[in-house]
């Protein structure tokens, strides 16, 4: 038999994946799959929470062993991802999953079995049912780019170049170009023709 999971997000009830995926297989498997079906890169630290009808986190598994080192007699087991087979979890006809990745930005979907199928042969287990609307982006890139050394070197270089001073740097990096970034020459000449006028009236100002 295979487990039909239907999974959304939290705050985009709209955003869904229809998940097949066998009892023998681990949470570890479904993370992997769910990663996939949402475009992610698999980076993050994540966990799921058995809940119950309610959404209620009831306990957590988690991808890696976060209490690793600590001998504290007090805490509770961890049980990890890839040692909790599905089937073990599964108590419910319906039973509900919270799965949490990237702590950070704090990405929570809700996974609800939605049935049981019978498995088919051509099919790879975990498989992807279907997809209703697009995921968001996993994180928002930087609005600035930082600039390597290289890129930095040819920045400076050419903003050198422009006031026509040279040195090593002019030389060698003259024709090379910074992604995104190029340097108006006639807009560095306005601008000290402006501070020059500048001076003027201020001194007639006096």
């Amino acid at each position: 038999m295979v487990y039909r999971f239907k999974i959304w997000f939290e705050h985009a009830d709209d955003i869904i994946r229809w998940i097949d995926i066998k009892p023998s297989h681990t949470l570890f498997d479904f993370h992997n799959i769910i990663q996939e079906s949402i475009g992610f890169d698999k980076k993050e630290l994540a966990s799921f929470y058995v809940s119950d009808g309610k959404w209620k986190r009831l306990f957590e598994i988690m991808l890696e062993d976060m209490n690793e080192g600590n001998d504290s007699k007090e805490e509770v087991p961890t049980v990890i991802m890839k040692n909790a087979k599905l089937r073990e979890y599964v108590n419910d006809p319906h039973q509900r999953f919270i799965y949490v990745t990237d702590y950070l930005a704090n990405w929570t979907i809700y996974c609800e079995l939605h049935g049981i199928e019978d498995p088919k042969t051509n099919v790879v287990y975990p498989a992807i049912v279907k997809s209703e609307g697009k995921a968001p982006r996993q994180r928002e890139d930087s609005k600035f780019k930082m600039l390597d050394d290289n890129e930095f070197d040819a920045l400076a270089a050419k903003i050198l170049a422009t006031k026509g001073i040279k040195n090593e740097l002019t030389s060698e990096f003259q024709a090379l170009e910074v992604d995104g970034i190029e340097v108006d020459a006639e807009d560095e000449e306005e601008q000290e023709d402006d501070d020059t006028n500048l001076g003027i009236d201020d001194e007639f100002a006096l």
